[in-house]
C-alpha cells in the first residue's frame, strides 16, 4: 500500500536511535523478545462462534506481528464454558481447539513475533445467558453491573477449575504458544479470589492475602509442573481497584513479590473491576500511560519485571518508560487497532506517518456486539479478506469535504488508482464535525487524529485543494450531516439555536452571559463545556441521571467534570420554556441514524454521499460507509 513502511518480518532487535530502550530485546523466562512494544490482550470477537480459531482473529493478529510489535497477547481465552464472557470467545477447554490454535501460533511466529496466550475465566463478571450455566464466585456476591447472583463454588468445584487453567496452558504449549499469560486482573474469577471486595471466604481460599492467592497460585505451580520452569508465565493484575476493600498498590507489591518467588516472569499492570471500568478504559483527553507509575512501584519494590498499560500511545512515552526504569514492556493497546504498523513506521523513520488512536472506545463498545471496529482503520479484523485493489476503471474523483469519513475516503479511492481531489472550503475546519469536538476543552486530541488520517490520504495519492474546478466527466462526492436537534422544542422557545451551531462557532459566547442548555446527548453536554470555557454563565438541563447519553460513559464524566469545573450547572429536568441570554436545543431523545430528518444534505450535484457526524459512534458508522464507497468504486 502507497505510504506504507515494510512491516519487520522475522528480522531480530532491530535497533532504533530515537528511541533505544524500547527498540531492546527483553529475555522473558526462555523468550528471547526482539523489542519492549507489547500488544496486549483486548477483547475483539474474531473468534468463531464455536470458541476456535478463525481467519479474522489470525488476520488481525498476524498484522500486528507483521508491523513490528515484539510480542502478542491474545485476548481471553476460556478455560470452562462456565467463564465465558462472550458469545464468540476463544476457548482452550478441549482438544478440539488444539489445530486452530497451532494454526493462529504458525502464523504469528512465521513474522518473528512470539504469540502468548492469555487464560481466563469470567466468574461472576458475565451473564449466565451466555455461559449457559449458572454464574460462579469465589463468593455469592452479584456484579453490581452484571446483576446476575452467583453461585459460590465449593473446595472441590475450585480444584476443579485450577485443572482447567493447567489443562488450557497444556494445550496452548501443545499448540506452539510462546508463552501464558493469566487473567487476574479486572474482576474476572481470578482476580475475584485475589481481592477482598468479592472473595469473602472463610476457608482456605479467603480471608488472608495468603489464602486470597491460593488459587492463583496452585494454577501457577500446576502450569510450571507441566511446562516447566522456564516456560514463559505472565500474570495481569488490578494492582488498584478503586472499589471498597479492594485491591490497593500495597497488596499489589506483596502479591508481585509472592509471584516472582514462585517463578512468574512478568506482572502485567493494570487497574480496575467492571463497577470502576471508566478507571480501565480511558478517553480522548485523558493522561497516556497513566498508570505506569503505578507499574513503576511495583517493578522497584518487587525487583518484578512489569508490563506497562493504560492508554500508552506514543512511543516516546514508552521509551521514556522504559529508560526510568519503571516498565520492562510497554503494552500498545488502541494504539495498536488503530495502527498496527507502529514500530515499523519507526524503523522506517515514517512515525509522522502514524494513525494515532483517538481514544473513543467505540472499539471497546463493540467488542460484545458484534465485534471490535475502529473509526480511523475500518480495516480492522478484514485483514484477511480485504485486499485493497486496483480498481478497474479509473475516475477523477472531487471530494468536496474534508470530514473524517470523507478522508477515509480519499484514502481508500487513491490506493485503488482513482485521481482524488479534496476540496477543503474557507467556512469549514478540515475534519469537519469532528474539527468541532477538537475545540472542545479536553478534546484537542482530535485535532491530531485529524491530521493523521489526512496525511494518509496524501501519502496514498489524494491532492487537496481550496478552489473547485469540475468537469462533467468528474465524480463528485459530497458530506450530509447527521445532525438530530430537537425541531419541536426549538419551534417552540423563541430565538433558541442549535447545540451544533455553537459546537460549530455559528454563534457569538459573550463572556458573563446566561447560557441554557437543554439535552441528554453529548453534542448538548459538549455545547454546555464550550460555552462555560468562554466565561458564560451555563446550566445543563438534562432529562435524564446522565449527561452525553449517547456516548461512552467516559465521556460523560470528563465533560460532567470539566463544566463543574469551569462553573456550570447541571440539572435533570427538561423544562419545556426557559429563558436566558441564549437558549442551546440538543437531540431530540431516540434520535435516529436512518431518520432522513436528522440529516442537512447538500443541494449541489452529488454523484455520492459521504456521512459526518459528531458522537463517536455516528461518526463511525459514516466512516464505515464511507469505506465501502470507495472500496466498491470501480469508475463508470
Amino acid at each position: 500500500m502507497p505510504g506504507q513502511p515494510q512491516a519487520a518480518g522475522p528480522a531480530r532487535h532491530v535497533r532504533n536511535r530515537a528511541y533505544p530502550s524500547l527498540f531492546s530485546p527483553f529475555q522473558l523466562g526462555r523468550l528471547d523478545l526482539r523489542n519492549r512494544a507489547m500488544v496486549p490482550a483486548m477483547t475483539t470477537n474474531f473468534a468463531q462462534a464455536d470458541g476456535s480459531v478463525g481467519d479474522a482473529l489470525i488476520g488481525y493478529l498476524v498484522e500486528r506481528a507483521r508491523g513490528g510489535f515484539g510480542s502478542i497477547v491474545t485476548e481471553n481465552i476460556g478455560v470452562h464454558p462456565g467463564g465465558r464472557v462472550m458469545p464468540r470467545m476463544l476457548m482452550a477447554d478441549d482438544d478440539r481447539y488444539v489445530p486452530g490454535l497451532r494454526r493462529l501460533a504458525a502464523a504469528v511466529r512465521s513474522t518473528g513475533s512470539v504469540l502468548i496466550g492469555q487464560l481466563s475465566h469470567a466468574g461472576r463478571q458475565t451473564r449466565s445467558r451466555i455461559t449457559g450455566q449458572q454464574l460462579v464466585a469465589p463468593s455469592a456476591i452479584p456484579c453490581p453491573l452484571n446483576r446476575e447472583m452467583p453461585r459460590e463454588l465449593t473446595t472441590l468445584e475450585i480444584e476443579d477449575l485450577e485443572e482447567a487453567f493447567i489443562a488450557s496452558a497444556r494445550r496452548l504449549a501443545e499448540a506452539g504458544f510462546d508463552g501464558i499469560e493469566i487473567h487476574g486482573a479486572h474482576g474476572y474469577l481470578v482476580g475475584s479470589f485475589l481481592s477482598a471486595y468479592s472473595n469473602r471466604r472463610s476457608d482456605a481460599y479467603g480471608g488472608t492475602l495468603e489464602n486470597r492467592m491460593r488459587f492463583l497460585r496452585r494454577i501457577i505451580s500446576g502450569i510450571k509442573s507441566r511446562l516447566g520452569a522456564g516456560f514463559p508465565l505472565i500474570v495481569r493484575i488490578s494492582a488498584c481497584e478503586f472499589v471498597p476493600r479492594g485491591l490497593d498498590v500495597e497488596q499489589a507489591v506483596l502479591i508481585a513479590k509472592q509471584l516472582h518467588a514462585d517463578g512468574v516472569h512478568a506482572l502485567s499492570v493494570s487497574v480496575g473491576v467492571y463497577e470502576s471500568f471508566n478507571k480501565l478504559s480511558m478517553i480522548t483527553g485523558e493522561p497516556e500511560g497513566q498508570w505506569i507509575a503505578l507499574a513503576g512501584q511495583i517493578r522497584s519494590r518487587a525487583a518484578m519485571p512489569v508490563i506497562g498499560v493504560g492508554r500508552i500511545k506514543r512511543a516516546s512515552v514508552a521509551e521514556a518508560a522504559i529508560a526510568n526504569g519503571q516498565i520492562d514492556i510497554a503494552a500498545f493497546g488502541r494504539a495498536s487497532i488503530a495502527d498496527p504498523q507502529i514500530p515499523a513506521k519507526i524503523v522506517a523513520n515514517q512515525e509522522e506517518d502514524t494513525v494515532w488512536c483517538l481514544g473513543c472506545n467505540v472499539c471497546l463498545g463493540r467488542s460484545a456486539r458484534p465485534e471490535t471496529i475502529c473509526p480511523v482503520n475500518p480495516l480492522v479484523g478484514r485483514e484477511s479478506t480485504i485486499r485493497l485493489q486496483p480498481a478497474r476503471h479509473t475516475r477523477a474523483i472531487a471530494i468536496c469535504d474534508t470530514s473524517v469519513a470523507a478522508l477515509t475516503a480519499a484514502w481508500i479511492a487513491a490506493v485503488r488508482g482513482h485521481r482524488v481531489t479534496l476540496f477543503a472550503s474557507d467556512d469549514q475546519p478540515i475534519g469537519g464535525m469532528q474539527a468541532w469536538r477538537a475545540r472542545i476543552p479536553g478534546q484537542q486530541e482530535y485535532g491530531e487524529v485529524i491530521q493523521s488520517v489526512l496525511r494518509r490520504a496524501i501519502n496514498a495519492g489524494a491532492r487537496i485543494s481550496d478552489s473547485l474546478a469540475l468537469d462533467d466527466d468528474t465524480e463528485i462526492w459530497r458530506a450530509r450531516r447527521y445532525q438530530p436537534v430537537d425541531r419541536v422544542r426549538l419551534s417552540e422557545i423563541s430565538g433558541s439555536v442549535t447545540s451544533y451551531a455553537v459546537l460549530s462557532k455559528s454563534v457569538h459566547i459573550a463572556p458573563g452571559c446566561r447560557v441554557v442548555v437543554i439535552g441528554d446527548d453529548l453534542s448538548a453536554a459538549e455545547a454546555a463545556l464550550l460555552a462555560a470555557s468562554r466565561d458564560a454563565r451555563v446550566i445543563l438541563h438534562s432529562s435524564t441521571p446522565a449527561i452525553a447519553a449517547d456516548a461512552h460513559p467516559g465521556y460523560r464524566e470528563v465533560t460532567r467534570r470539566g463544566l463543574l469545573a469551569y462553573g456550570g450547572q447541571i440539572t435533570q429536568d427538561a423544562p419545556a420554556f426557559a429563558s436566558g441570554d441564549l437558549v442551546v436545543v440538543g437531540h431530540t431523545r431516540n434520535a435516529s441514524y436512518d431518520d432522513r430528518g436528522s440529516w442537512l444534505s447538500p443541494l449541489d450535484r452529488s454523484d455520492r454521499l459521504l456521512a459526518d457526524a459528531y458522537e463517536p459512534g455516528a461518526m463511525t458508522r459514516g466512516i464505515y460507509e464511507a469505506f465501502e464507497t470507495a472500496l466498491d468504486f470501480d469508475g463508470p
